[in-house]
């Protein structure tokens, strides 16, 4: 796992170079891939999508914790039925005082459990009404991820927002990450509140008078006219969580389990009831 982990390796030893000490900084990837359920619930088949990006370790363990998992079955017609779903899962990566990285999986989305049941939320307008990276920021080369909670009603407008969480990939003083957190949550929430949804007419979600859609925003600085660099680890200082008051039984094992140009909608995927605390 040691030579797997190098470019984690390489990140943290960036980031700690470029934003001195490197207390609180956590490594991490979404790994993607797909489930298959039993009629119980139980988990037949876990794939994980191109595991070379990630290393082999690192696909296995996905693999192996997703195949101890079990859900609540899958229903159609009343009846339970095979189902497929896709997963993100957050894997962190801890460094150890011998050099070597221990991997454990924080928490994971599963999207649609059949194709034939558009459940999931899609923006009309996402891509048209983008954040505005703030100039501060900017200039003071910051970059993070943002991820968004909101409360979706039956017209698809955005009735409430709340950044759950803002991870930076910088260190200094709290009340300068503080800062930057806020205006990064700030500019992701002015234009998500102006975003508009294609409800759902069909699925488990049709009959539901809203919805709770969670979004990442990621600000990123490229050299100007370079393409977006796609980095599958990062390293960045874990921000505060913050629930959506509007939820019953909000979940920080979800508020960061999503690819960066990815979506989740609670109640579209199968209803896990195992943990997510394995490594």
């Amino acid at each position: 796992m040691k030579k797997i982990m190098f470019a984690a390796l390489l990140a943290l030893t960036a980031a700690a170079a470029y934003a001195g000490p490197t207390k609180n900084l956590e490594s991490s990837a979404v790994v993607d891939g797909t489930i298959v359920l039993a009629k119980d619930g139980s988990v037949q088949l876990a794939t994980v999508e191109h595991p070379e990006k990630y290393g082999q370790p690192i696909a296995d363990l996905v693999r192996k914790v997703a195949l101890t998992w079990h859900f609540d079955p899958v229903l159609r017609d009343g009846q339970p039925v095979l189902a497929k779903a896709s997963m993100h899962v957050r894997v962190i990566l801890t460094k150890n005082a011998d050099g070597n990285f221990t991997a454990r999986i924080k928490g994971a989305t599963f999207g649609g459990s059949n194709e034939d049941t558009p459940d999931n939320l899609y923006s009309a307008n996402q891509k048209t009404i983008a954040p505005h990276y703030p100039m501060a920021a900017i200039k003071a080369r910051v970059q993070g991820s943002v991820y968004l909670a909101l409360h979706i009603d039956r017209e698809g407008h955005v009735t409430d927002a709340v950044a759950e969480q803002v991870n930076l990939e910088n260190t200094g003083p709290d009340g300068v990450l503080r800062k930057y957190r806020k205006l990064m949550a700030q500019a992701s929430l002015d234009a998500a509140r102006r975003w508009t949804y294609r409800v759902p007419t069909t699925g488990r979600l049709a009959s539901q008078d809203s919805w709770t859609v969670h979004v990442p925003i990621v600000y990123t600085l490229n050299e100007s006219g370079a393409p977006r660099v796609d980095r599958v680890w990062r390293t960045y200082v874990p921000g505060p969580y913050t629930p959506a008051p509007w939820v019953d039984k909000p979940s920080m094992a979800t508020a960061d389990a999503l690819a960066d140009d990815g979506s989740y909608t609670e109640g579209a995927g199968p209803v896990l009831r195992s943990s997510f605390d394995h490594g």
